[in-house]
């Protein structure tokens, strides 16, 4: 397994930049993979894209002095719960976590800046965890495709408009504008 600080060092390495200074920070992809966030990630003061994909993480967490994070990238890992993102809760904007475990949004009310939510193909299968949602005014574009709740209802086609529905102020879903018809 890769430590974060080693994936740190591969990124300073490949980038011939300070990765304390750097505003985006790519740590995805590590051979062998990244299995553990920890508090190493706090020395990324200046990170505004945090890049951890297609790692095996397992859980959020070591975000803690991450002040200017606005992307979390954490997309085709092990991630089973929302949670540890309390500490960027203030700045984080877009939340990338498709490809995951997820089957339940227990959290998600706390990110009220997020305005993009990419969460395809994780196990989301009930309305009471998608009205979630309907805690974030800010959100404007939203993808949740392959869900289970998505493929319920992918034959009547009316997965768009019961979204529509919860959460009107949603600009594009699924890559897709909504339509003033849809709400």
């Amino acid at each position: 397994m890769t430590s974060i600080k080693d994936a740190i060092k591969a990124f300073e390495a490949k980038s011939q930049c300070i990765a304390a200074e750097s505003e985006k920070v790519l740590l995805y992809g590590q051979l062998p993979p990244i299995v553990k966030m920890d508090n190493t990630l706090g020395t990324l003061k200046m990170c505004k894209h945090l890049a951890l994909s297609s790692n095996c993480i397992e859980k959020i967490t070591g975000l803690k002095g991450l002040d200017n994070l606005e992307v979390l990238s954490v997309g085709r890992n092990q991630i089973k719960k929302l949670e540890g993102l309390d500490d960027v809760a203030g700045t984080l904007s877009e939340l990338w976590i498709s490809y995951n475990l997820l089957d339940k949004l227990n959290g998600l009310e706390k990110l009220t800046n997020l305005t993009v939510v990419y969460m395809s193909n994780n196990l989301i299968a009930k309305w009471p965890e998608f009205d979630r949602f309907k805690d974030l005014a800010k959100l404007q574009e939203l993808l949740f495709v392959g869900n289970p709740l998505w493929e319920q209802h992918k034959a009547t086609e009316d997965f768009r408009i019961n979204v529509a529905g919860r959460v009107p102020w949603l600009k594009k879903l699924d890559g897709v504008p909504v339509d003033e018809d849809e709400k």
